[in-house]
Order: structure tokens, then C-alpha cells, then sequence
């Protein structure tokens, strides 16, 4: 073979790769952002409050039923989400928050004979999260807290660990449902995608019976 030919192959060559290149790049950037636009993408944190004291110490907020804590949820899907449903998995027990606390926006009184500036915006759905925007949901209900602190004092037990101790860690976490029936939960995805390997594993191993 010639060294003409052989520099007119590779150039070919080059050539052909570099189209390819410059033309599958923007397809598959446009795959991928109308893979993220169309995307529920939401993020769950467990709040979990804590104050000072005179002499500067860290404690955690409690009260007469238990440790106070919430959950803070962030929409990052390009479009508004609306939550269904929140609660927390203990263990292997999930408690949905009967009458979780969804903060109301306020807007003038149009009554200017009123003793109150200020009322609830009747329009406003807090449960509607638009894009980008986040919500905390606190448990302030005292049914909610009496169930939430049984089972984690049932747990903790059982486990012979601190109810402090027992929310800190990863066996409380927070779940949120969405209208579409989706649920995203606290726990971080290296932690969901290994127990989920667990859950095959142990689905897996039901499944083969033992040899005889």
C-alpha cells in the first residue's frame, strides 16, 4: 500500500470519527435533558433540631413526648411536584405522619377594620412544591409524636441503644410520596442501592430451594 493511499485512509478515517463524534454529542445531550425534564427529582433530609445552652453546649430539642425532628424536601425536578404523603421508616417500620405540619403562607387582610394584618393565603397549596424550591414539614401533632416516640422507644430497646442514638442513625429515615405514587426517601444512594442488592440476595435465596 502506498503512503498516498495510506494518508488518505487515515484521514478518512479522522474524518469519519470526528462527524460521528460532533453529531451523537448534541443527540445525546438532547436525550439526557429530556431524560431530566421529564424526571421527578426530589431530595429528603431528616431535620433534626438542636439548641444551645447557657454554658454552650448542643442538645437536642425535646419535649414531653420526645426528641422533635422533621423533614426538609427539595423539589429538583423542572416542574412542581405535589407530596402526598410523608412519615418515617424505623427499622422495618414505617409510620406516615397523619397530620404532618405544612407551613401556610400569609397575605395582607383586605379588611382594613381588622385587628389582623396579616391571614393565611386560602389559595396557596403548601403541599404544591414548585421547581427548585424546598418545604419543611415538621411533626407537631401529638398523635403523630406519641406513635413516632413508641416506636422508636420499642426499637431502641430492643436494640439497646438510646432513642437519641437510634435517630441519629440511618435506621430512621425520612420518606416523602408524591402524588405520581413515587417515594424518595433520607437514605443516601450508595446505602438504597446496597440494601436493595440485600433485598434481591435475600429474594433470591427464598426462591432456590436446598438440595437434598
Amino acid at each position: 500500500m502506498s503512503p498516498e493511499l495510506e494518508k488518505e485512509i487515515i484521514v478518512g478515517l479522522l474524518s469519519a470519527f470526528l462527524t460521528a463524534v460532533f453529531t451523537g454529542v448534541p443527540a445525546i445531550l438532547l436525550v439526557w435533558w429530556t431524560w431530566q425534564r421529564d424526571q421527578e427529582r426530589v431530595t429528603v433530609q431528616k431535620l433534626i433540631p438542636f439548641a444551645k445552652t447557657v454554658e454552650g453546649k448542643r442538645v437536642r430539642i425535646r419535649d414531653q413526648s420526645g426528641p422533635e425532628f422533621g423533614i426538609l424536601i427539595r423539589n429538583r425536578s423542572l416542574f412542581s411536584v405535589h407530596i402526598s404523603a410523608v412519615g418515617f421508616q424505623i427499622d422495618d417500620e414505617v409510620v406516615q405522619l397523619e397530620h404532618p405540619y405544612f407551613p401556610s403562607r400569609m397575605k395582607r387582610n383586605p379588611d382594613e377594620l381588622s385587628n389582623r394584618p396579616y391571614i393565611a393565603d386560602p389559595d396557596y397549596n403548601p403541599r404544591e412544591l414548585p421547581s427548585q424550591a424546598c418545604v419543611q414539614v415538621s411533626v407537631l401533632d401529638p398523635t403523630d409524636r406519641t406513635k413516632l416516640s413508641t416506636v422508636l422507644l420499642s426499637i431502641a430497646e430492643k436494640r439497646g441503644v438510646s432513642t437519641d442514638d437510634l435517630l441519629m442513625s440511618g435506621r430512621v429515615i425520612a420518606l416523602v410520596a408524591l402524588e405520581s405514587g413515587r417515594i424518595f426517601s433520607s437514605l443516601p444512594f450508595g446505602r438504597r442501592f446496597w440494601r436493595r442488592v440485600l433485598e434481591l440476595k435475600r429474594e433470591m435465596d427464598g426462591q432456590i430451594s436446598p438440595s437434598t
